[in-house]
């Protein structure tokens, strides 16, 4: 009808609009981090409680058992802010999909999983040296993590899976799926960062801090790049695996063995970052000399 005023028409309601859409965006990402803070603090208590009541009544509960309620309490701790987020934000007013889980786009997974495999390496040490050196300085205030990964058996898979599968298909689904999906409207480069300081600002420990921000700024441009979530899943998948390896082979064989394996899988990242590099720098040549 003659009179209203479209999208796109009015430059001052256009920014209007987007200072009220990024406002409301803004504070949809903060609830939805400290809802995930709250409730990471307490998914070790429904183990406790379920531990107390198997006691109270006499139940002999394995470690399978143990194992599939840290799996459940840890996947509602993720859902809560995720589903809230979603929520908050209310209809989309775009068709790109929140969670994109189609196949990538040719040529950037392989150079996507070397480098940041590599990158995560790296960052690891330079963040062992920090937690070193807070160590010596407060020994009773660092706090030390180790995952709670048994030996051998149905309790081991199960814990591989909680530790290393599941963190990586919930925690992508709410930092590069739901929170940089987003802020897209926004410029991709905006979202990368607010993705990024959101994943960083989630593993509370000072040592974490630095490879948390590098591995939230890789993981949402390869996000971006490949088109699907599919990337930074398999890849974070890929290193909770081999941080879970690490943690396995020093319960198995102690520290000698787990300083090999740490070594080993070291120096495997570093060669697949050189060729993720190589790689990577082959397909921009390529799609420059088509340009031409």
């Amino acid at each position: 009808m003659e009179g209203d005023i479209l999208w796109g028409v009015d430059p001052e309601r256009d920014r209007r609009l987007g200072r009220s859409a990024l406002t409301r965006y803004l504070s949809a990402v903060g609830l939805a981090m400290l809802l995930f803070l709250l409730a990471a603090r307490s998914t070790s208590l429904p183990v406790s409680l379920v531990r107390w009541y198997w006691q109270g009544h006499g139940i002999q509960a394995g470690d399978s058992a143990i194992q599939l309620v840290n799996m459940a309490s840890y996947i509602f701790s993720l859902l809560v802010p995720l589903l809230f987020f979603v929520l908050f934000q209310g209809p989309r007013k775009t068709k790109a999909p929140l969670f994109p889980l189609g196949l990538p786009r040719r040529g950037v997974l392989f150079p996507a999983l070397g480098i940041c495999l590599g990158a995560c390496s790296l960052s690891n040490y330079f963040s062992n040296w920090i937690s070193l050196l807070i160590q010596r300085a407060l020994p009773d205030v660092m706090p030390v993590y180790r995952a709670d990964i048994p030996a051998q058996g149905a309790p081991m898979l199960l814990g591989l899976i909680s530790a290393a599968v599941l963190p990586a298909i919930f925690e992508e689904l709410l930092f590069r799926g739901a929170i940089l999906q987003g802020a897209r409207p926004f410029g991709d480069g905006f979202a990368i960062l607010v993705s990024a300081l959101a994943f960083t600002l989630c593993h509370t420990t000072v040592p974490q801090l630095a490879p948390a921000l590098a591995a939230g700024l890789l993981f949402g441009f390869f996000t971006v790049a490949s088109g699907s979530l599919l990337v930074p899943i398999l890849i974070l998948c890929c290193y909770n695996l081999l941080a879970s390896a690490v943690e396995l082979a020093g319960t198995v064989g102690g520290p000698s063995l787990q300083r090999t394996v740490s070594l080993s899988i070291s120096g495997g990242s570093l060669l697949l970052c050189l060729a993720g590099c190589v790689l990577l720098y082959l397909r921009f040549r390529e799609k420059t000399l088509v340009r031409e």
